[in-house]
């Protein structure tokens, strides 16, 4: 196993109730913007590879918004592990927001998975 992805759904909600999303312009399609969030051991619990997973998602991003520009919101750089500590190559991915639509999320979700195929196969 090389990765492990937690997928997830931002929520960007104001304080007055107003549900934002994400969005960039893939070749004339709308798709959900994506983005890392990269746990550290900043929180006080031990995480010792949180420098390579960070190493990994910088490449990755970097990949995708050379591939699609503008897919990629920036790393979301936290305290907390987010379980990312238990095995390599462990990523939180967040998919959007809840005010992207289905099939906003699930053409990001396929921009994504090519190139993180073509990351893994090193192409």
């Amino acid at each position: 196993i090389k990765v492990v992805i937690d997928i997830h759904r931002d929520a960007m909600v104001s304080q007055s109730g107003t549900v934002y999303k994400t969005v960039a312009d893939i070749n004339g399609r709308q798709a959900a913007q994506l983005m890392f969030v990269t746990g550290t051991n900043e929180g006080g619990l031990t995480h010792d590879g949180w420098r390579d997973n960070l190493t990994f998602q910088l490449k990755l991003h970097d990949r995708m918004n050379t591939r699609y520009p503008g897919i990629m919101r920036p790393i979301n750089i936290r305290s907390g592990r987010f379980n990312q500590h238990v095995t390599p190559g462990r990523m939180l991915l967040e998919v959007g927001t809840t005010g992207n639509s289905l099939s906003e999320a699930l053409y990001s979700a396929q921009r994504f998975a090519q190139g993180l195929a073509d990351t893994l196969n090193g192409r």
